[in-house]
Parts: structure tokens; C-alpha cells; sequence
């Protein structure tokens, strides 16, 4: 079993990432989808490599990748902020991309509003926003991967 803490959108709201660090801490990987991945800095010595991030269209840190595709016990994850893939439209074009990559989960931010959706066989998962939510309040997204099941769920904060 994996557990998986997965943000985007933070918009220099450290206040509210410091209030989230120890369920951080207990979890396997914490994944952040972008704009602002520089928010996150101070939390490297405390998370190391459990912490991934990809680049938002908000962020200038070009040594962060655009995109990456990681594996969580047998599950392989396609992950982007999403701006790329027009998802404030539609989801059509990240779920291609994802069953393109041969993926069973897409993570993505962008649109500032959290989101959980199947698209052929690929779940397609916003955690919303840690800034400005298009709908309701900040949050996350905690997901548990077990025996090839993918387990979602939003928290709001």
C-alpha cells in the first residue's frame, strides 16, 4: 500500500503547506503539480526524495521537468500541471496523453478546482487548489494505491 499526498496551485500560501506537513511526513510520496513549485523549497531536507514536482505555467524554475510518468506499485502515473493540455476546457486531450502513455491515473492542477474523473480507463485527478479555488475552499487530494486499486479522496482545508 502507497499513500500518496498530491497538491498544485499553492501561490506562495506557505501558511497553509506548513499546516499540512506532517500528514506530508506519513505519506509515501508528495506530488506537486505546479505554479509555484518554488513554495515548496523548505520542505527538501524534511521530505527528500519522496518529493516530486512538475512545472506550472506560473513557474520559471526550468530545471523542473514539464511532465514525468512515475510507478506506484503497478500503477504507472502521468503527471502535469495540465495548462498544456487545455483542461480548463476539456479533458479529452490529458486522458489521450494519458492512454497514449499507457497510464492509469493523470494527476494535473491548473484550473484551481479539484476534481476526480474517468476518462476510458484512465482516472483523472485535480486536488484542486492551496490558492484561490475556483469552487469551495483550498485542498488536496490523499490517494491510496493497494492491490492495483487507485483510492482517491479530496480534502478540503
Amino acid at each position: 500500500m502507497k499513500k500518496l499526498f498530491v497538491f498544485s496551485d499553492t501561490h506562495r500560501n506557505l501558511n497553509l503547506i506548513k499546516s499540512v506537513l506532517l500528514v506530508m511526513k506519513e505519506c509515501d510520496l508528495v506530488i506537486h503539480l505546479g505554479d509555484y513549485v518554488s513554495d515548496i523549497d523548505f520542505l527538501r531536507p524534511a521530505l527528500g526524495e519522496k518529493l516530486i514536482t512538475v512545472r506550472g505555467n506560473g513557474d520559471f524554475r526550468f530545471s523542473v521537468p514539464d511532465e514525468r510518468e512515475i510507478e506506484v506499485d503497478g500503477i504507472k502515473i502521468f503527471l502535469t500541471h495540465g495548462h498544456r493540455y487545455y483542461v480548463k476546457r476539456t479533458l479529452v486531450n490529458l486522458g489521450n496523453e494519458a492512454l497514449s502513455r499507457e497510464c492509469g491515473l493523470a494527476l494535473y492542477g491548473h484550473t484551481h478546482r479539484a476534481d476526480i474523473a474517468d476518462y476510458n480507463g484512465v482516472k483523472l485527478i485535480n486536488p484542486g487548489s492551496f490558492h484561490a479555488p475556483w469552487i469551495g475552499v483550498p485542498s488536496f487530494c490523499y490517494i491510496v494505491i493497494w492491490k492495483g486499486k487507485i483510492v482517491p479522496r479530496i480534502v478540503e482545508l
